[in-house]
């Protein structure tokens, strides 16, 4: 199984987990951690460095960050080129990528899982006139 480590500003990788198991139910190997203006990011390495090795599954980790070229980003994306074992770090943290991640992570590569989950977060972003098809709203 796909170990998943939530990493963010605030406390929105705390949200993100509360909001997933509201959805899904509590899920084993997930972890997450937050990035507060007083850390620095040598230390947010080795607390990321901790998250991973709490839920390290045989096929890998995947590391979910909220904003690319940030420090939660920085630091995962440090930790992911030192360690020898697999890890990936995927950006944009949105709750559909996670949601279908947990959903159907067993049995999946570290390779597939970021490509499913990057495909479910994308796919999560939606209008709500795109939806009904290119009218808008209020003439429905």
């Amino acid at each position: 199984m796909i170990g998943i480590v939530l990493v963010s500003h605030g406390g929105l990788a705390a949200g993100m987990l509360d909001a997933m198991q509201m959805i899904v139910g509590e899920q084993e190997a997930v972890a997450h951690l937050a990035l507060h203006e007083t850390d620095d990011v040598d230390t947010l390495v080795d607390r990321v460095g901790e998250a991973v090795d709490q839920v390290a599954g045989e096929e890998g980790t995947l590391i979910l960050v909220d904003l690319f070229g940030a420090s939660p980003f920085n630091a995962s994306s440090r930790l992911a080129m030192s360690r020898g074992r697999q890890i990936e770090v995927l950006t944009g943290l949105n709750l559909p990528m996670l949601v279908e991640l947990v959903i159907q992570r067993d049995g999946l590569t570290l390779k597939e899982a970021a490509a499913l989950a990057r495909q479910s977060g994308l796919g999560g972003i939606r209008t709500l006139s795109e939806t009904l098809g290119g009218k808008s709203p209020a003439s429905s």
